[in-house]
């Protein structure tokens, strides 16, 4: 009985497989309609509804897709060929599907699009190299950009026919080259290690990967840069110690105290309230800082933009003693109670953790605002 069933459930996912492909066939969606019935002939060959939706469903697609085909061909528009590139790997898609059914040859005569499809890869590959070069005699960094991805596509059709001389060529003229400036304003930071800052958003930001970005030093180029950031420490403060002291009394009921006897003798356990008086000590160093950013034209110095970054630490360290009985303290308390009075931190410690969040968004900045060279 159980065997049975198991055949009723394959039976009844054969046919609801074959109504899905005939439905996706009612439905105009001729390629997954010949997807699904491969599928299922695979599973089950010579499965009649499966094979008439394969052969209706071909014979459709790929009317449909040589009509489409046609219309871009009689189109005068320049990269028309991607578009019948496209078209023809369906067909040869649904070829190579059809071709792992092993009785598709008596069942489905294939149309072969190898030559037509070699073609159109040719007129389109020749139609982004020759706007590539077309670009890149506009003297354009821009234009070079576009250059170089049509350089891509064209290779992406037909290997090779762009040269990697002419690819790098390319992307060499569309590099943008940016210099970093740093600049310590006199009035502040003396004290402070201003250069760890500014070493680590270079570095930091020379590591990006992007495809048409150069960050060079400043003197490096025998000419001007495209673009100049401009980095400035615009505000840095290591606060004063602000001192606190606060007294609490804390109370507990219900506390044993020891044992006593009674006038009849009777000895008994005693519990009491016990107090404490809690002082807790505070120490704090409230810092801040604050870079500005400023990304200039290479040429023209003129500001594209302004930007300015605040960031503030608090430096807390809490400690306590205590007057009366232990007991009337919570572990909380005596954990406090148990600390020593700390030491000062080091300013130039304090001025580390006041900038580090300034080196990430800084950097964050930065790429995002060449984030159109990747």
């Amino acid at each position: 009985m159980k065997r049975n069933y198991i055949l009723i459930a394959i039976s009844c996912l054969l046919l609801a497989a074959c109504s899905s492909g005939k439905k996706r066939l009612e439905q105009g969606d001729y390629d997954t309609a010949v997807y699904k019935a491969v599928k299922r002939l695979q599973q089950k060959p010579q499965l009649g509804k499966a094979e008439k939706v394969l052969r209706q469903a071909y014979t459709l697609a790929v009317n449909e897709h040589m009509e489409v085909i046609r219309f871009h061909d009689n189109m005068d528009a320049m990269f028309k060929y991607d578009k019948m590139v496209r078209e023809y790997e369906m067909i040869a898609y649904l070829n190579a599907a059809i071709r792992r059914y092993p009785l598709y040859a008596g069942l489905v005569t294939l149309t072969n699009v190898q030559n037509e499809l070699a073609t159109v890869r040719q007129e389109a590959a020749m139609a982004h190299k020759l706007e590539g070069e077309r670009l890149l005699t506009l003297d354009n960094k821009q234009r070079a950009r576009q250059a170089y991805h049509h350089f891509v596509q064209a290779n992406s059709f037909r290997a090779g026919v762009v040269s990697t001389k002419v690819l790098d060529s390319a992307q060499d003229a569309g590099t943008v080259n940016v210099v970093l400036e740093f600049a310590n304003n006199g009035r502040f930071f003396r004290s402070y290690n201003t250069d760890e800052v500014f070493n680590t958003v270079r570095n930091n930001f020379k590591g990006t990967r992007y495809r048409f970005m150069r960050v060079v030093e400043p003197g490096e180029l025998d000419g001007a840069p495209d673009d100049i950031i401009q980095i400035e420490m615009d505000d840095a403060h290591i606060g004063g110690v602000d001192f606190s002291k606060n007294v609490y009394e804390l109370k507990k009921e219900d506390v044993y105290m020891g044992e006593a006897t009674t006038d009849s003798g009777e000895v008994v356990k005693v519990y009491g309230t016990v107090t404490a008086d809690y002082i807790e000590y505070c120490k704090t160093i409230n810092s801040r800082a604050q870079l500005m950013i400023q990304h200039l034209d290479g040429n023209s110095s003129a500001v594209h933009h302004r930007q300015l970054f605040p960031s503030t630490y608090c430096w807390t360290q809490k400690w306590a003693t205590y007057r009366g009985d232990e007991r009337a303290l919570t572990d909380s308390h005596l954990d406090f109670v148990e600390r020593s009075e700390p030491s000062l931190p080091n300013p130039e410690w304090l001025f580390s953790q006041t900038t580090a969040p300034l080196v990430a968004r800084s950097v964050d900045f930065l790429r995002g605002r060449f984030s159109h060279l990747r």
